[in-house]
């Protein structure tokens, strides 16, 4: 007889991560056909360009010969908080090291920042298009979700739609810069405070995974304004800072009460982020950032070979991102939907890409495509692009 788990009710929103169909459809296709699929979907580092920075694979190897390879429960290693803590503080949050904690890659630390602060009934608001797994948690907390439209083209905060939609119900807002999916950046972080401060319940959580992934603007953190740093969390990672995606190591620097509440979550569910990746993210973040440098000047060369190959395709515009390593071209000209091209693309032409709307109703019309890959993949899906003319 068929079991019938009894799974609980606040799942049943549980489904495969959106922004990542796209990337099972090709593996699937290329696993049956035997053909290259070039993979502009993934939200990864792809290939030799930007292998994880030696010294760093150097510290890792030595911190399991030193032993680190125990439980270590807490918010994190003293001295990789002190030296985030240091490198918030760049970016105009003076942070101290007990505002740190070190968690499981930046999806852990908005997890648990979602989880600690949202309860039923709760309000919190996210921008569309944005990033489809910050919802998965206020969703299973049966919070109310509300969607923000950034205005197009250059994907910024209506401030009056923005404020409109706040109520005493409200606890958060979520933002991020620069922008998922779009890499544009938030232009104005001190508007949108003195919005907050209008709101004394409001707390933000401001995702800036690619603070050192920008082109020309400097990143700004809503926290360096006067006044947020009591009133916003910052999430980051070495993810996409070191090409360390793989290796599940972020942070969260937020006032010291919730770095209170965070670390006993953190402890009482993952116990501590592994303390020889803790050794190898401070080599990282310590270390010498040449890599880092070099690796932002070789994206900026990628980024503007593909949005130049991506104009040159039949029913595409494109407009030219601020940082990350994405780019959300606009695919109206095709006659198609978001959907229809992505699946017509990686069946016509063997070309991955995500459609639009796996980030929200205001990502129809276009795909979100990245260029962390090799300037040869680049070329080639820009190739079969324009060579399977998807045009109506």
């Amino acid at each position: 007889m068929a079991v019938s788990y009894p799974f609980s009710s606040k799942i049943s929103h549980f489904v495969p991560p959106k922004q990542w169909a796209s990337m099972r459809v090709a593996r699937d296709l290329e696993k049956k056909t035997g053909n290259k699929i070039i993979h502009f979907e993934k939200g990864d580092y792809q290939g030799p360009d930007f292998y994880t920075p030696d010294h760093v694979l150097e510290a890792t190897i030595q911190a399991l010969k030193d032993g680190y390879v125990r439980y270590d429960p807490g918010p994190g290693l003293p001295e990789l908080r002190e030296a985030i803590a240091a490198e918030t503080s760049k970016f105009g949050r003076k942070t101290k090291a007990e505002e740190v904690i070190v968690t499981a890659g930046a999806k852990h630390a908005l997890t648990m920042s979602l989880l600690t602060f949202l309860e039923e009934g709760d309000e919190v608001i996210f921008p569309n298009p944005g990033y489809p797994p910050d919802e998965v948690w206020a969703k299973y907390v049966r919070a109310n979700i509300k969607h923000v439209p950034l205005t197009k083209p250059d994907w910024q905060f209506d401030l009056e739609k923005l404020e409109s939609m706040i109520t005493p119900k409200t606890k958060l807002l979520i933002i991020n810069t620069p922008k998922r999916p779009n890499g544009h950046l938030v232009e104005n972080p001190e508007a949108i405070a003195e919005m907050c401060f209008r709101h004394p319940n409001l707390m933000v959580i401001s995702d800036e995974i690619f603070s050192h992934v920008t082109f020309g603007k400097p990143h700004k953190t809503i926290a360096a304004v006067p006044g947020m740093e009591e009133r916003t969390i910052v999430i980051d990672t070495f993810s996409k800072t070191y090409a360390m995606t793989g290796w599940r190591i972020g942070w969260a620097v937020a006032p010291v009460p919730v770095i209170d509440k965070l670390s006993i979550f953190l402890q009482d569910s993952i116990t501590n982020v592994a303390a020889f990746i803790q050794k190898a993210a401070y080599a990282a973040i310590s270390g010498p950032q040449d890599w880092t440098v070099e690796k932002t000047a070789l994206l900026k060369q990628k980024r503007d070979r593909m949005i130049a190959g991506l104009n040159s395709v039949p029913g595409i515009k494109c407009d030219v991102p601020d940082g990350a390593f994405y780019a959300f071209p606009d695919i109206t000209g095709t006659g198609y939907t978001s959907q229809e091209y992505t699946d017509l693309l990686v069946e016509k032409a063997g070309v991955a890409v995500v459609a639009g709307t796996a980030f929200g109703s205001q990502g129809e019309g276009y795909i979100r495509v990245t260029y962390a890959c090799s300037d040869e993949d680049i070329d080639e899906g820009i190739k079969r692009m324009k060579e399977a003319n998807l045009v109506k």
